[in-house]
């Protein structure tokens, strides 16, 4: 498969990129960053091999929209506001975050780490990336700061690593096999618009997330090609919460603008064994009429 791979630097690109702007802005910084995480071919010790295939665990698929695949994908945006009163059920919250489970659905005794379940599993390192949830909006929940473990293998670092005083107290009606926790009660909404650069986007939708991953010990482990790998996961898990989000008939939206410093500040991270990497919003969409959709595919016309 590597040499495979490596022929793909012999190709030649057709087709020109179209110019965004007439004009053009050189940042040296991201090239050198670029050149510096270039992973230069497998390391000595590694090896591919396909981890066997689990299935999401579900919790009812009656809460979903009689939609199919297709139009789900079809369908997905992002959303530019929120209406800030959407109110989420709780079922459907915890249907989503199982979703977003990189194991799948695991058997007594097993944790949540290895990336068997799709789409997850089309990247070949265990989980590195949790998230910071901020609740606003989901019904029999309190609203709050809760935390969602993807590598269970983590779990204690985590506790060590953030505020000693946040609860880690499993949510009412949260299922066994969702490692989610709740760390504070607590109204974080005008936090969660702060921390992403005051975009009240993050606070208008029924939660809002931070993606946090293990960082610093994982590039000494493997090495700086990891960083862009980082985000590759958090596109993934991204990815995933549109579809979902637009499965249940709301919509969603990546925040590229926030305050990784103020992310921290809030978990009680003190050093890089953490790092925030993205953020991210669920909720009920204001559509913006002055804005043209058009289908996102060659295909059957579906409204966006």
């Amino acid at each position: 498969m590597s040499e495979a791979l490596r022929r793909f630097d012999g190709l030649d690109w057709v087709g020109k990129a179209n110019a965004l702007s007439k004009d053009h802005v050189v940042w040296d910084v991201i090239y050198r960053t670029a050149e510096e995480v270039k992973k230069h071919g497998p390391a000595p010790e590694e090896r591919f091999f396909v981890m066997p295939w689990r299935k999401s665990p579900a919790m009812s698929e009656g809460l979903y929209k009689q939609l199919t695949v297709e139009e789900v994908v079809r369908r997905r945006r992002s959303a530019v506001d929120m209406d800030g009163v959407h109110v989420m059920g709780r079922d459907t919250f915890y249907q989503m975050l199982l979703h977003c489970l990189p194991s799948g659905k695991v058997g007594s005794g097993e944790r949540q780490g290895q990336q068997c379940a799709l789409p997850f599993r089309v990247l070949p390192w265990d989980a590195e990336v949790h998230a910071a949830l901020f609740v606003h909006r989901i019904s029999g929940l309190p609203k709050g700061l809760y935390f969602l473990v993807r590598n269970e293998e983590h779990f204690g670092a985590l506790q060590r690593a953030m505020r000693q005083d946040f609860e880690w107290v499993r949510p009412e009606g949260c299922p066994d096999s969702l490692p989610l926790y709740r760390l504070m009660k607590g109204d974080c909404q005008r936090l969660a618009m702060q921390i992403s650069c005051f975009q009240e986007i993050a606070s208008h939708g029924c939660f809002s997330l931070g993606m946090v991953a293990r960082f610093e010990p994982l590039l000494h482990d493997k090495g700086e090609w990891m960083y862009p790998r980082l985000f590759w996961e958090t596109g993934v898990l991204g990815q995933v919460l549109y579809l979902e989000a637009h499965a249940f008939g709301i919509s969603a939206t990546g925040i590229g603008c926030y305050f990784d410093d103020a992310v921290h500040e809030v978990l009680g991270l003190r050093d890089l064994e953490f790092q925030s990497l993205y953020h991210f919003t669920v909720g009920s969409p204001v559509l913006d009429e002055r804005i043209m959709s058009l289908p996102a595919y060659p295909g059957p016309g579906i409204d966006a």
